[in-house]
């Protein structure tokens, strides 16, 4: 295990960096340093997350889980920015390490601005977050697939869709409705505990956001990441692509396939971003089979895309669920 005992936490929020004293809260004390951010983020619509009592509804955890996806990358970028390899390597071959960090740029950066990643990539608008599942994607280890609108998977519009279990997952920034975690317990059961990872001690399925989830299928957008160094990032050799287990070093993924993977992005992240936000357990010991990676919203197995890997391309308009807000 790699022990990291800061003074201090610190984290990157898009373009400034805030820091918090130490504590059993200091991950709460960091998260009400989360502002929400503007610009690039998908659209939703009113049928599938209508804005009702009581709060935090649907529709809420979805506006969370869009800030939740950017501060992923955030924490990507502010690791790798910095001269420490040990959690990269986790999952990466080290010469990956530019062309890694240019697509967590890019996921936060703009298409007008590029060099200014402070309100998330313009093209993520094009994106429409759903419930609706015309496809048949949803089954019992699936909590979300994205689909591009043409056979053409350079078109700018796409959709993804949230599947039940997809909702069983929580947050980490601040919660419409739920703004309290430190003090209440009905706010702090809609977040991702610290003394739950730091007990568990190892990178595992209970890093795993909405947001995270929501990152993975950004991941599938190839009109913005495919750009960024000529290949589509795709789910890797079938069952060997997902999941902590198979992706963290000594995985069963094929470690040259890790740059193309996108669980492989997804648990560098996570590691990265929760190794700062719970400090008290001085980082994380790698993943155990049939614990780490048996999550209980995908039938006590790895998650898995629904449709993404079916070569399912175009799609009918029936598909989509309703006009975005």
């Amino acid at each position: 295990m790699v022990r990291i005992i800061p003074l201090v936490a610190c984290i990157a929020v898009l373009s400034s960096i805030f820091c918090a004293p130490l504590g059993p809260n200091a991950h709460v004390v960091i998260r009400n340093f989360l502002a929400k951010r503007s610009g690039g983020e998908p659209t939703t619509g009113d049928d599938d997350f209508p804005d009702i009592e009581p709060h935090p509804n649907d529709l809420d955890k979805v506006e969370g889980a869009f800030h939740d996806a950017a501060q992923l990358a955030s924490s990507a970028i502010d690791y790798l920015t910095g001269s420490e390899n040990t959690i990269f390597l986790h999952y990466f071959n080290e010469g990956d390490k530019d062309n890694v960090k240019k697509v967590f740029e890019t996921i936060l950066g703009t298409t007008t601005i590029p060099e200014d990643p402070s309100t998330g990539n313009d093209l993520l608008s094009n994106i429409h977050v759903q419930k609706k599942d015309a496809n048949g994607g949803c089954d019992g280890r699936t909590l979300a697939y994205l689909k591009h609108l043409d056979d053409d998977d350079t078109d700018e519009r796409a959709y993804i869709v949230l599947c039940p279990p997809a909702f069983n997952k929580k947050g980490v920034t601040l919660i419409n409705g739920a703004e309290n975690p430190a003090d209440n317990g009905e706010d702090a059961k809609f977040y991702i505990s610290c003394e739950e990872l730091n007990t568990n001690g190892h990178v595992s399925y209970l890093m795993n956001s909405l947001g995270a989830t929501l990152f993975h299928e950004y991941l599938h957008y190839d009109a913005m990441i495919e750009p960024v160094f000529g290949q589509r990032i795709v789910d890797e050799d079938g069952e060997n692509g997902y999941g902590p287990l198979n992706v963290y070093t000594g995985g069963n993924l094929d470690r040259s396939k890790a740059i193309t993977n996108a669980d492989s992005y997804t648990y560098f992240a996570l590691e990265a971003m929760w190794t700062v936000l719970c400090p008290e357990a001085g980082g994380f010991d790698a993943p155990r089979a049939g614990i780490d990676d048996a999550d209980p919203d995908c039938g006590g197995k790895s998650c898995i895309d629904g449709v993404n890997g079916l070569s399912l391309t175009a799609v009918s308009s029936e598909a989509l669920g309703t006009t975005p807000r």
